[in-house]
């Protein structure tokens, strides 16, 4: 068991194995709190394994290289296991393409095929009608007389022809989606060059900040471990390497309401206030129910949020935000007391401010006579 918080390291190694799995490190207002769990049910005769200097140093080597297989190991599986999944996705993706074209292709040939049969049915009647028509003028010239020859027309017989048309083709819906890109703008020839760089250069400002999601080796792909990260940025005043750490833990896990907490509070320090209301807002609606255990937290947010409601110029609105988290922390209030009394302070200024902001301005307005 280690942890550093510069300057300083703490190292033990345990009495007896623990469950890593199961076991957690916790940091909070300058405190480490662990909760280990047994992996063999003994009794402990005291937390840290009592033996001489070598026998400790040749004991942590050999713990180091069993962690080091184990995690080899569990990469290589994890390796197995994404191109498993990958060739099953793939064969997925191909069975399920040939039955779509089969399905396409079985619509395609039914419809093909009644339309051919409309249209022979509707061309042997047409047939049938233009025998009939020229045996009649036959048989008129064989039987004609020097009497004039009537002649009627029949109204039914070109509705008959019209309704022997084929019907129209079915419709059909078709899906379109579009590739997925980092600008709202459409993509064009002449801009890719300018989009890429500017890319690039967002990429390598992350990179000299101290966080890409891109260097991340699989292992550190866990919100966890991003609060973490995050938590020793904020220590090192990296405020910046802090928001992105906190911003790729909230992508791999967009309910866990300590990422939007400690980023709001990030989000402060760097003077973005609107970003940390948004942050501070969407950690309270998470931290749900409201029990005990989560009333630091609450607190925190209540305040992160009233920090940056006074900055906003909105001090009256910060008021009920900091007595709230006074209320559920009063144990914080050397550090929340200071900031409430400044809000009280500023807030009829601030409300003044805005009242006037709203009023109508009619000093330079025209004159309008009235007839």
């Amino acid at each position: 068991m280690q942890i550093s918080c510069l300057p300083h390291i703490f190292e033990a190694i345990l009495w007896d194995e623990i469950n890593e799995e199961y076991s957690k490190c916790t940091f909070d207002n300058g405190s480490v709190l662990f909760e280990l769990q047994k992996k063999n049910s003994v009794h402990w005769e005291c937390l840290a394994l009592k033996k001489s200097k070598e026998e400790l140093k040749k004991l942590k080597c050999e713990i180091l290289n069993n962690i080091i297989q184990e995690r080899q190991n569990k990469s290589k599986q994890k390796a197995v296991l994404k191109t498993e999944r990958d060739r099953l996705a793939v064969k997925e993706q191909i069975d399920f393409e040939n039955k779509e074209h089969q399905l396409i292709q079985s619509i395609r040939d039914e419809e093909k095929e009644k339309v051919l049969k409309e249209l022979s049915t509707w061309k042997t009647k047409t047939e049938i009608i233009h025998d009939e028509k020229k045996v009649n003028k036959n048989n008129k010239d064989i039987f004609s007389t020097n009497e004039p020859i009537k002649i009627y027309e029949i109204e039914n017989e070109p509705t008959e022809c019209i309704n022997q048309l084929p019907s129209p083709r079915n419709f059909k819906t078709i899906e379109i989606n579009f590739t997925p890109r980092h600008f709202t703008t459409p993509s064009r020839e002449s801009t890719k060059a300018d989009e890429e760089e500017w890319l690039k250069k967002q990429t390598a400002a992350r990179r000299a900040a101290g966080f890409v999601e891109e260097d991340l080796r699989p292992e550190e792909h866990d919100p966890e471990w991003c609060l973490q990260k995050g938590n020793t940025f904020m220590t090192e005043l990296n405020y910046i390497g802090a928001v992105s750490a906190y911003s790729h833990g909230i992508k791999l896990s967009p309910k866990m309401a300590v990422l939007y907490l400690n980023r709001s509070k990030a989000q402060v320090q760097m003077k973005n206030y609107h970003k940390a209301v948004e942050d501070a807002t969407t950690a309270l609606e998470l931290l749900v129910p409201a029990v005990e255990g989560n009333v630091v937290w609450r607190a925190e947010a209540y305040y992160n949020r009233g920090k940056a409601l006074v900055e906003l110029n909105t001090a009256h609105l910060a008021i009920d935000e900091l007595r709230l988290a006074l209320t559920l922390a009063p144990d914080r209030a050397h550090l929340y007391g200071p900031e409430l009394q400044r809000a009280m302070d500023l807030a009829p200024v601030h409300e003044q401010a805005l009242n006037k902001s709203r009023e109508l301005d009619l000093s330079n307005a025209p004159t309008v006579w009235c007839k």
